[in-house]
């Protein structure tokens, strides 16, 4: 399959649906609880998740257009939801998901004008291009 721009928007706009299905409701026993020491539990993975649209996906994307493999992408610290944790409800914690890949859709939408930009590389701050 090559990549398609569209079909991609269709996944990315489910995501927080999907999720919302999964977990809203659930007791704080199903949110809270992992799978062992290192795992993170449903709550965490959605903290995650926003900390990946305000940090990581969009700021990698952007230096990929703009830069290419001339500058790193940003660092992003994929355990910071773990180090400084919410605390608000799952409930609140989908809202603000839903919104910001909201938001982060239309900048990709902004970003992309053709398909040749599928082409470009970026450079990983820690494992090269």
């Amino acid at each position: 399959m090559n990549f398609n721009l569209n079909e991609a928007i269709e996944i990315l706009e489910r995501t927080p649906k999907t999720l919302e299905s999964f977990l809203s409701g659930l007791s704080d026993d199903w949110l809270k609880c992992n799978e062992g020491e290192g795992t993170w539990n449903p709550s965490q993975v959605v903290d995650h998740l926003i900390e990946c649209e305000k940090n990581n996906w969009i700021p990698r994307l952007k230096t990929i257009v703009e830069e290419g493999e001339n500058k790193a992408f940003p660092p992003f610290d994929r355990d910071a939801h773990i180090n400084n944790p919410s605390q608000t409800s799952i409930s609140q914690k989908l809202n603000e998901l839903k919104y910001l890949r909201a938001q982060n859709i239309e900048i990709v939408m902004g970003l992309i004008k053709s398909n040749a930009q599928f082409e470009l590389t970026g450079k990983h701050p820690a494992f090269g291009k």
